[in-house]
């Protein structure tokens, strides 16, 4: 019996321990609840399990400065079978002073529900953090130190001294640079550039990123940092700089010509040695060059200096893919792919559907690559694909694969065959197309059940030899019959042809509702035609990203609807890849309005509002409007 006992509460705990995994949790944490004056420190704002975030709300951070942030990040974790789904926020602070700090919880709102974080404390030394420290490592280049704070390179001393004289701004440009280093400056549609944005500099400083380049005409991806951000030492005209990596990212052009790349812009704080002070000092100098640290000597003896360095544009020649002997199946991809296709089940009946698996593998332009044509035999019925996408976006190209599930019926049975599946891409580095296929897929289909008809009743033939008989002499009672039957009718034929009078009211009614709905539509569309995207330029400053996405993908639709003359309602991306396939507009364009639509849909479920993001995609909206216009309707 206390066996029997002992299990039935064991499995109780099971379950309680699986409900309470399952519930939704917000948290906050910090990458080290202790660091010195001179550190940084990352907070990390997760909600768990929720199937919705609609909002993340983070404290005040009066006694911190924001570096970075919010930066948003999502995925999955798995510990022992247990999978979790988290969607967080990011922030890298940098403590006003030293102290005990408590930063108050965070609010957030998921699948309906108020939330709220812990409160998290962090604990500032006056200590300072030499730049080889191993602590407050995440995976940020803000990791435990100050992002760009040099470690003083060989004989520094004459660079961080500003004598009488001596210009701030000309020493700064001097020893102080931004450089955009790109690994070709040539390339075809499709085909990755590497651009990297890097710092340079002989100096102290404290330094910001304000303005993050944006890649207009590319698909960007950008490439993940290892995890232990540091400097390295690379030599400029012989002279020794710390160099730090600001931005690194894969681009993929989606356009031909000369496309800018912007320049980034940082903001730096530059601390100067005074020169009567550095003399006054100059039996400790070397030892404070070490260090050079603002606590290891007086304010008076620091000279600061606030500069803003940019870098140089730089721009690619993009050139279009070539335009003879372009395959059939060819739809934009770029680089080098195997296809391969598979069914679930080689043998189902007409009740069932068959699944069809596409598999596209290889390194390039993955992100962009569309599902393959698939020639279905006469009466099959197939339905709209799922796609997954299985990447390594570090790697350079983007390689993985691309997973296509169709799902299909056949209305009768047989053994059927499906022809091979092609895939066509360009492969930039022989210049050339290739194609591969999948090998033809036999299958056999047997007859389902389908609905049971029910058997005919039979008819009684036997005719009633008197029935002549009986008709004569109740004729009486039949005559009675007939003439209550005639009353009858008349009156339900009465009663019907008024029912069908007030239907025909109300079809008028419905006809003319309809005809007002079209006309406000119309005004709708006729008012979008002067500017399709003014009111989601009017809701751009705003503070309401939703209402903004919500607007900018319905302008969109609306001038699609009309370029392409489609009803708004069946606009998917497959009637327009359709649609411009048929006015001969470029395949390259198709794929950047395709990329330009699953960027504004993602956007859409979003629940963080990026400034620069709505900015990015408004232009980009307008830009590809622009181009479509030159084509003809």
């Amino acid at each position: 019996m206390q066996s029997f006992l002992q299990k039935i509460i064991l499995f109780l705990l099971i379950i309680a321990s699986q409900f309470a995994l399952a519930q939704v949790k917000f948290s906050a944490s910090v990458s080290s609840p202790q660091i010195s004056k001179n550190e940084f420190v990352q907070l990390r704002l997760t909600v768990e399990n929720a199937k919705e975030v609609e909002q993340i709300t983070p404290p005040s951070f009066k006694n911190f400065s924001v570096v970075s942030g919010p930066n948003q990040e999502s995925g999955m974790t798995m510990v022992n079978g247990d999978v979790k789904h988290y969607i967080s926020l990011n922030y890298v602070l940098k403590p006003k002073a030293p102290g005990k700090f408590s930063i108050a919880p965070a609010t957030a709102k998921a699948d309906g529900k108020e939330l709220k974080s812990n409160a998290v404390t962090v604990q500032v030394t006056n200590s300072l953090a030499s730049n080889n420290s191993g602590g407050n490592n995440f995976n940020s280049p803000f990791a435990g130190v100050n992002p760009f704070e040099d470690i003083v390179p060989e004989n520094p001393f004459k660079d961080n001294i500003l004598r009488k004289g001596e210009s701030a701004a000309e020493k700064v440009s001097k020893n102080m640079f931004i450089k955009l280093e790109l690994d070709k400056t040539s390339c075809f549609i499709g085909e990755p550039v590497i651009a990297t944005y890097k710092l340079y500099t002989r100096l102290k400083s404290e330094s910001n990123l304000v303005k993050n380049p944006s890649f207009n005409g590319f698909s960007v991806i950008d490439l993940q940092m290892p995890d232990n951000i540091s400097y390295k030492k690379e030599k400029v005209n012989g002279r020794e700089y710390n160099v730090y990596i600001i931005r690194r990212a894969q681009l993929y052009p989606l356009q031909a010509g000369n496309l800018e790349l912007e320049s980034a812009e940082i903001e730096n704080n530059v601390y100067f040695i005074k020169e009567d002070y550095a003399n006054r000092q100059s039996d400790l100098m070397n030892d404070m060059m070490r260090e050079f640290a603002e606590a290891s000597m007086p304010p008076e003896a620091m000279e600061n200096h606030k500069v803003t360095l940019q870098s140089k544009p730089a721009s690619v020649m993009v050139k279009p893919l070539p335009d003879v002997n372009v395959p059939a199946s060819f739809k934009g991809a770029v680089g080098n792919f195997a296809i391969e296709a598979m069914l679930e089940k080689n043998n189902f009946t007409t009740d069932d559907a068959g699944k069809l698996k596409i598999i596209v593998s290889g390194a390039g332009n993955l992100q962009l690559v569309n599902a393959p044509e698939v020639q279905w035999p006469q009466g099959f019925e197939a339905f709209e694909p799922s796609t997954a996408d299985d990447f390594i976006k570090t790697s350079v190209p983007v390689s993985g694969r691309k997973i296509i599930d169709y799902s299909f019926t056949v209305a009768e049975p047989g053994t059927y065959t499906l022809p091979p599946i092609k895939f066509s891409y360009f492969n930039a580095k022989e210049g050339k197309y290739k194609t591969d296929s999948t090998k033809p897929i036999s299958f056999t289909v047997t007859k389902g059940t389908g609905k049971t008809v029910k058997p005919l009743v039979a008819e009684n033939k036997k005719a009633d030899n008197n029935f002549l008989n009986k008709f004569i002499s109740n004729r009486r009672w039949v005559v009675s019959t007939v003439a209550v039957l005639i009353l009858c009718g008349l009156i339900f034929w009465l009663k019907k042809d008024k029912k069908k009078e007030i239907i025909i009211k109300n079809k008028i009614k419905q006809q003319e509702e309809k005809r007002e709905e079209e006309q406000k539509i119309a005004a709708v569309i006729e008012l979008h035609q002067k500017d399709w995207l003014q009111k989601a330029g009017e809701l751009l400053h705003n503070e309401n990203s939703t209402a903004f996405y919500n607007e900018l993908n319905y302008a969109l639709k609306s001038y699609l609807a009309k370029k392409l003359q489609l009803p708004v309602e069946t606009i998917n991306k497959k009637n327009i890849t359709e649609q411009l396939d048929k006015k001969n507009i470029a395949v390259t364009t198709s794929v950047q309005l395709q990329q330009i639509m699953n960027d504004i849909e993602l956007q859409l479920y979003s629940p963080f509002a990026d400034k620069e993001k709505m900015q990015e995609l408004y232009d980009s909206t307008d830009g590809i409007i622009q181009l479509l216009d030159t084509y003809k309707s």
